[in-house]
């Protein structure tokens, strides 16, 4: 008897140091475990809860385990842990958690259900150190709507879809396109704008994953993703009808709504992301997608269109098949021209689908724009060269992109290009465009300064349109900032705009940075502008691109 004891007592000592260990392998990975009953109320609670949230472990037992999260995550949570089967699980999950000092910390959570607990759920937090993926900020939701903007949703979208596959469940995505709500918004004044923007938003919210997983892909277009089953149908029906009330008399909103599936699975989290991005892109051109649609489908179909447009693409830089359109930037007080902007225009029949700027867009992603940057600047020194012993040409400003003024190689034969004549410099000049994707300003602000010691002016394009724009004015000795055109327009829609747009050009005339505003296209306008002490305009007010530079009158 007392062996059968002993030998009982050695089993109970083992499963407990069994257990025991189990537990110490999982908090190196967590700092609080839970297991959670199908109400999701508190079963057992292990960890530095006391520390958190000012309670003990035992004191936790049977209370709702969203009690204890942000607000703003409950929907969410609720819908992935609701998602959960006996094959899936969640993995890093960013939520957020009310903590007993009145503070909100982010954190990771991580679960999977375990059949022989009653098929409970059991969730693993890591508080510390900070979580490796960044929640998206107010800076990446559209200022309109209050939904994300276009880059961040595509990101987050990624994110929810795979946690959702992940936990044993479908995702799908809903894109939604609203005809006529640029015609709408022309008729009305701000807060009206923002009542219609605000109601979009939230309606499209509302039907979201976790309440929060909808974004705008343009003027017009709008994503959200949701479980799959969710009926999205009505969503455009139900913005339409709660918009009668806020656009203006004989302009009603026409929506189209089509669903896809967000088959992630065999997708690495980049591929996910471009397979959103281009579904989204597609969507808001107007192009027809498959239906049924699948994200990875419409991946593999844009990845051929893609790689056709860049053998296109590259045989256009190599020929220089392609044309430079000239738009005239101008003096806002006299009217005077100034200096012309050069543009790119392709020729249909190379082959190209979709405007200039998506073209570039896809150059940059692609990593083939420093090729296309170098043929414009032997089209533009062609065109100098051919034209400078007139005495008539206005200096012409040729497009570099970010990307371009960054690489090493690009900025050494295009140097040796502007300087195979002398006198280059007093008729060309350099437009940083895309600064976003400047990573190193020091050695970008090296290169500058080459250019400048050679005598050649450089100029940053879309100043003001993000919060980098001062970092860039304090990282780079440059001579020209052109104010973004959005900018210049909500600058002139708003009360304080008038004070923030002048004490932008302040700053700049004080730095000895000469302005440039866009899209100035009356003359209200160009006169607001030079009030604020801006010096430069351009847009339509002043002249469209043309196919041939206008000339100075001797």
């Amino acid at each position: 008897m007392a062996v059968d004891v002993e030998v009982n007592d050695s089993r109970n000592r083992e499963s407990l140091r069994r257990t025991q260990r189990f537990v110490a392998l999982a908090f190196c990975r967590a700092d609080i475990l839970f297991e959670l009953d199908g109400s999701q109320c508190i079963r057992f609670a292990e960890g530095p809860t006391r520390g958190l949230f000012g309670l003990d472990t035992g004191t936790l037992l049977g209370r709702s385990f969203l009690e204890f999260l942000d607000e703003r995550d409950h929907r969410l949570i609720k819908e992935l842990f609701s998602a959960t089967n006996n094959s899936g699980r969640l993995d890093d999950v960013s939520i957020r958690l009310p903590t007993n000092g009145g503070r909100v910390v982010d954190a990771l959570l991580a679960g999977y259900r375990v059949p022989e607990f009653d098929n409970n759920l059991f969730v693993a937090i890591k508080v510390s150190p900070p979580p490796p993926k960044p929640r998206p900020s107010e800076d990446e939701k559209d200022t309109e709507s209050g939904i994300f903007n276009k880059d961040s949703f595509a990101t987050v979208a990624a994110e929810r879809i795979r946690s959702v596959q992940n936990a044993g469940a479908d995702a799908e995505v809903t894109l939604v396109r609203l005809d006529n709500l640029a015609e709408a918004q022309k008729g009305m004044d701000e807060e009206s704008r923002s009542n219609l923007m605000g109601t979009i938003g939230q309606i499209l919210n509302d039907h979201s994953l976790g309440g929060d997983t909808a974004g705008r892909i343009d003027e017009e277009s709008f994503g959200i993703v949701h479980r799959a089953g969710v009926d999205t149908s009505g969503v455009g029906q139900i913005i339409e009808n709660a918009s009668k009330e806020l656009t203006p008399d004989g302009v009603a909103l026409a929506s189209e709504v089509q669903t896809i599936e967000g088959d992630g699975k065999g997708l690495t989290d980049d591929q996910l992301a471009k397979a959103i991005v281009y579904t989204m892109k597609s969507f808001g051109a107007g192009k027809s997608l498959a239906d049924p649609g699948t994200l990875s489908g419409l991946l593999e179909s844009g990845m051929a269109e893609t790689m056709k447009s860049v053998e296109i693409f590259k045989n256009v830089c190599v020929t220089r098949n392609f044309d430079l359109a000239f738009m005239p930037i101008c003096d806002l007080e006299p009217g005077s021209l100034h200096h012309v902007e050069a543009l790119s225009r392709f020729r249909g029949e190379m082959g190209l689908s979709g405007s200039p700027y998506e073209m570039i867009v896809m150059a940059e992603e692609m990593g083939i724009i420093s090729e296309f940057d170098l043929a414009v600047g032997r089209k533009a020194v062609d065109l100098v060269k051919k034209n400078a012993a007139s005495g008539k040409l206005p200096p012409v400003a040729i497009n570099v992109s970010g990307h371009s003024i960054g690489d090493i190689d690009f900025v050494k034969e295009f140097r040796d290009l502007l300087l195979t004549a002398t006198n280059l410099s007093k008729l060309l000049s350099i437009e940083i465009t895309e600064s976003s994707a400047i990573t190193d300003f020091e050695l970008v602000n090296n290169h500058i300064q080459e250019f400048r010691q050679s005598g050649f002016h450089v100029a940053l394009d879309d100043f003001g349109a993000g919060a980098a724009s001062f970092d860039y004015l304090n990282s780079f000795d440059i001579d020209t900032v052109k104010f973004d055109g959005p900018v210049v327009k909500r600058a002139y829609a708003t009360n304080k705009g008038k004070a923030f747009l002048a004490s932008m050009a302040t700053l700049c005339s004080q730095s000895g940075i000469e302005t440039i505003a866009e899209m100035v296209e009356d003359g209200e306008l160009a006169k607001f502008l030079a009030e604020c002490g801006i010096k430069f305009g351009q847009g339509w007010y002043f002249g469209k691109p043309s196919a041939k530079p206008p000339m100075i009158s001797l």
